[in-house]
């Protein structure tokens, strides 16, 4: 460009002093206005042409060069072997993988022909699958899109999580039929709220490496007494299978009359919340006859969860040795703790190493379990390591934490401190129980219960950063067992949540230190996350 021309086209303005204020032109300035300015639009459209057409030059040759330089890329020379190893690396940890364009595996076979090859031919790739019954329901494309994608991760184990909901309509029979197609391969298996005919239709397969069913049943759905479905095929014959169910009533999934179910190793019932208001708050718990009568027609079982409410203690029952139980698991729902440990001493657990005694409700104000319960236990469970408790008061705290010391073994407590109150516990006001529990467990604790303490979780309402990081440096001071601390904190609102702390202190010297804000559901505050799961 000639910088005359561009010295030309940029004179001193005549309008120069009203230029920037709100003087309004006279007519006559208008016409004169329109008139100095043609030379200068023309010469805004030459320079753009000239800078569109520079830009076309420009793309040109970056075409050009990045077309040559992607035959010399990395990528493209990767060894076909690790390029693997990195599309399985791209695969969800979390979930299973969903039907997705824009996520992988899916995503992988978009970028070029090779890379759709390799996908394609990875079976491991396709070996988990998300299905949302909404979203693949009435779409043809979809349901082949379902067929094709298993088919792939033939003969790989598959991982496959089915999810539906309560309320009228079908699920899709093409695309029970392609799952009971490939039940030979089956290995994790998740049924969330599929229909009856559906659940049925797939616990009638021969499964033979089936080893994790988790099944959250409809509301509506009545177990068969005749045929139940903990004796379903495809749970018969398995080896050691992990078996979930989540379901309004679970003590209707153990029959009235003598069993025995070899098959069953690992077993969680959990009762699903109902939508149906007419539900007593009772119902969908065991009594202490009916845990009794399914823990004794399992004689294999290692782990065992189930929720239990009875007002009374139930009938006496001679003790029942249950010599495999390694975890036992009681989501606890009795207005007193004797019940709770009554059922406790009616069982001989000698490989017992986790005992999980909870409340569903953080607020119950239930009786906590007695201290004198623990030297019980450690008579006829004396490997126990693991324990996890709920707590609701200070003289709770002190006693029960003092019975933890008969029992040798234990390593790691979880503990869910929740004083019951009228009031909400506000940041300014913390509740002293947290002080009092890192107190007891301080290492120079002459009361410590637990001196080999190498896994401590706490659930509670709040407590102050400098209580719990002067406890993680007392332990890091004396040199103790400790190794993994986890607080779960709940506030009333998200504004109440402080700056996330400096853990880099603790994290240098090789401890596992973490620290979760959850919003109380039980707060009457309204916020924009209301109904989000903020951790996805």
């Amino acid at each position: 460009m000639n910088p005359s021309a561009n010295a030309q086209m940029s004179p001193e303005s005549p309008f120069k002093s009203q230029i920037n204020t709100n003087y309004i032109p006279t007519d006559p300035e208008i016409s004169q206005i329109r008139a100095h300015l043609l030379p200068h639009e023309a010469e805004l459209a030459r320079l753009d042409a000239l800078i569109q057409d520079l830009c076309a030059q420009r793309d040109r040759v970056k075409d050009y060069v990045d077309s040559h330089k992607a035959l010399i890329s990395h990528p493209r020379r990767l060894p076909q072997d690790i390029l693997e190893e990195i599309f399985l690396a791209c695969l969800p940890t979390a979930h299973n993988a969903v039907m997705s364009l824009s996520e992988p595996p899916l995503l992988l076979g978009r970028i070029c022909s090779r890379w759709r090859s390799v996908a394609f031919a990875l079976p491991r790739l396709w070996s988990s699958l998300h299905v949302h019954v909404d979203y693949v329901q009435w779409h043809e494309e979809r349901v082949a899109a379902i067929d094709q994608w298993l088919k792939r991760a033939s003969p790989v184990p598959l991982s496959i999580y089915v999810h539906g909901r309560d309320g009228p309509g079908s699920f899709d029979d093409a695309v029970v039929d392609i799952l009971t197609g490939l039940s030979s391969y089956w290995c994790t298996l998740h049924l969330s709220k599929l229909t009856n005919e559906a659940v049925s239709s797939l616990a009638a397969e021969n499964a033979p490496a089936l080893s994790d069913i988790k099944v959250h049943f409809r509301d509506d759905f009545e177990e068969d007494e005749e045929s139940p479905f903990l004796a379903s095929r495809f749970l018969l014959g398995k080896n050691q299978p992990c078996i979930s169910v989540v379901t309004v009533d679970p003590p209707s999934f153990v029959p009235m009359t003598p069993f025995t179910w070899s098959h069953i190793t690992d077993l969680s019932l959990e009762r699903a919340d109902s939508s149906h208001s007419y539900h007593d708050a009772e119902e969908g718990y065991f009594d202490m006859a009916t845990a009794h009568r399914l823990i004794e027609g399992c004689p294999r079982l290692r782990s065992l969860k189930v929720p239990i409410s009875v007002g009374v203690s139930g009938p006496e029952m001679e003790p029942l040795m249950v010599s495999s139980l390694e975890m036992l698991s009681i989501d606890n729902n009795s207005t007193t703790s004797a019940v709770f440990e009554h059922f406790i001493d009616n069982l001989i657990m000698p490989q017992l190493t986790k005992l999980h005694l909870v409340n569903s409700d953080r607020y119950s104000s239930s009786d906590p379990v007695e201290p004198s319960v623990f030297e019980r236990l450690t008579e006829r469970s004396p490997l126990i390591s693991e324990i996890a408790l709920n707590l609701s008061s200070c003289l709770s705290t002190v006693d029960v934490l003092s019975g933890l010391e008969q029992l040798a073994h234990l390593s790691k407590i979880s503990i869910i401190l929740w004083t019951p109150s009228d009031g909400h516990v506000y940041m300014s006001n913390p509740d002293p129980d947290e002080d009092i529990l890192f107190a007891i467990l301080a290492p120079d604790s002459p009361s410590n219960p637990v001196p080999g303490l190498e896994d401590l979780s706490l659930e509670t309402q709040f407590i102050l950063e400098e209580t719990w990081t002067e406890f993680i440096r007392e332990h890091i001071n004396h040199s103790t067992a400790l190794r993994r601390l986890h607080l779960k904190l709940w506030v009333d609102s998200f504004d109440d949540v402080p700056a996330a702390p400096d853990l880099a202190e603790f994290i240098d010297t090789g401890l596992i230190v973490s620290v979760d804000y959850e919003v109380d559901e039980n707060s009457f505050e309204a916020t924009p996350w209301g109904g989000i799961d903020r951790e996805e």
